[in-house]
């Protein structure tokens, strides 16, 4: 049996429904996946012709809870987000999932903690929790919170840390519905909140940089 096969009672998430089909139900995940559907072989059943056989999976791997749509009819919303079918999508603390439209349930995690690994990188430079968007300047949390469309940004940024995100790939990022049709002045305006953001807990560095007429590129703090 792989060590992931089984979760911990201690540390066992809980699926609580919330609305539509098994509203006021609790299934706590006791292994490392669940899939969710009409099929009567599914771990759990939601019986609606409004729901794909295999539906969803959610599944625990590297420490984390992921969230997958099993390229469903009816689409699986993440925060009133839906999400991409078969693409795998972290869950949080108190995320909101929606099957279809005939349930939904709220994710409990009781550990809701990051790796070890990564605690130790807190203490320098910014570092990105992303399973509770969280963002770490020099081992300081910032608070309150970014919105949803910042993080977004930071994470895109990060992710290709030391090159350049474009501004179409910002774009992209930020407008997917837009099409191309962003003005450059709303790209500058979104990187200018997120600047003084980050520069509310740290002045001494410049986090994100422009390179003019390509885009930005995030650069982080070496240490001393």
């Amino acid at each position: 049996m792989m060590i992931d096969d089984c979760i911990d009672s201690e540390d066992r998430p809980t699926l609580v429904f919330t609305f539509g089909l098994r509203e006021g139900e609790e299934f706590p995940l006791e292994q490392a996946n669940a899939v969710i559907g009409r099929d009567r072989s599914v771990d759990i059943r939601l019986d609606s012709p409004f729901v794909s056989r295999q539906h969803a999976k959610i599944e625990h791997q590297g420490g984390y809870w992921y969230l997958t749509d099993l390229f469903s009819k009816n689409g699986v919303y993440k925060n009133l987000n839906r999400i991409q079918p078969g693409k795998q999508v972290l869950l949080g603390h108190r995320d909101q999932v929606q099957i279809g439209s005939v349930s939904a349930f709220e994710f409990h995690d009781p550990e809701r903690t990051i790796h070890q690994s990564e605690k130790r990188l807190l203490g320098h430079g910014l570092r990105l929790d992303g399973p509770n968007h969280d963002v770490y300047v020099n081992g300081e949390q910032l608070e309150p919170p970014l919105p949803p469309q910042q993080f977004t940004l930071l994470d895109s940024l990060v992710n290709k840390e030391g090159n350049v995100l474009t501004n179409e790939e910002i774009a992209r990022a930020l407008w997917p519905e837009a099409a191309g049709g962003v003005e450059s002045a709303a790209i500058d305006n979104a990187i200018s909140r997120l600047r003084d953001r980050l520069a509310e807990v740290d002045r001494t560095h410049k986090y994100i940089e422009t390179v003019r007429g390509v885009g930005r590129r995030f650069v982080q703090k070496e240490a001393r």
